[in-house]
């Protein structure tokens, strides 16, 4: 069996190594979860369902497939980190979607290296690319089309016919309506409801309706 490695030791990434020994609970698909650091003082530490065995640096050393998760919250780290692993041909990223979810994937297109937790809800029509995160209770309605590196955080609501582009963070229960379309590298603020189009890259709205936030 495999071994999945967690790329990184925060929070985020106990939260991905629950989901993973979730889903090993149901189907036993890999033979240890283990935690890989950005720097060598943190190699040994007990971490939840696994430990820290080496830096990052371990994915261009094996001599063996694995599997890996990003196991990161911010769209720029993941875009960095998936781009290298998907070069690797021995590094697999698999889907990681609770058992729970009920997602169904004969009408819910996936890439690679998505993580789905608990409670996250899908309808139909759905095309999404890679190496986003779905947190808690996300929902994403039909005809969606989400691209990659995208982080949606707990409670958000994607409706029907959203087109969201890559590396964008919506935060914790916001609203996106439907038929709307989300530039690249935008933010939206925690409960913010964005009502109309976000066109210019890498900007930041807030409130509701949701506006541009001017620095």
């Amino acid at each position: 069996m495999r071994k999945l490695y967690i790329v990184g030791t925060g929070g985020f990434a106990k939260e991905v190594a629950q989901l993973a020994s979730e889903i090993n609970s149901a189907s036993s698909r890999w033979g240890a979860i283990e935690y890989l650091c950005e720097t060598a003082e943190e190699i040994g530490k007990p971490m939840p369902y696994g430990k820290v065995v080496g830096t990052d640096a371990v994915l261009n050393e094996l001599a063996e497939p694995a599997d890996v998760a990003v196991g990161i919250g911010q769209p720029r780290i993941r875009r960095k980190l998936g781009s290298r692993i998907l070069e690797n041909p021995l590094l697999g990223l698999p889907n990681l979607i609770h058992p729970a979810n009920g997602i169904d994937l004969e009408h819910v297109l996936l890439g690679r290296g998505n993580i789905i937790t608990r409670g996250s809800a899908f309808t139909c029509d759905i095309s999404i690319g890679d190496l986003n995160v779905f947190n808690l209770n996300s929902t994403v309605g039909h005809d969606a089309k989400v691209g990659s590196f995208n982080v949606v955080n707990p409670g958000c609501n994607i409706s029907g016919g959203v087109s969201i582009s890559d590396s964008c963070l919506l935060g914790t229960g916001c609203q996106v309506l439907e038929g709307v379309s989300i530039a690249s590298k935008s933010t939206v603020g925690a409960g913010a409801v964005v009502v109309k189009d976000i066109e210019e890259e890498g900007l930041t709205y807030v409130g509701i309706p949701a506006r541009r936030l001017d620095t």
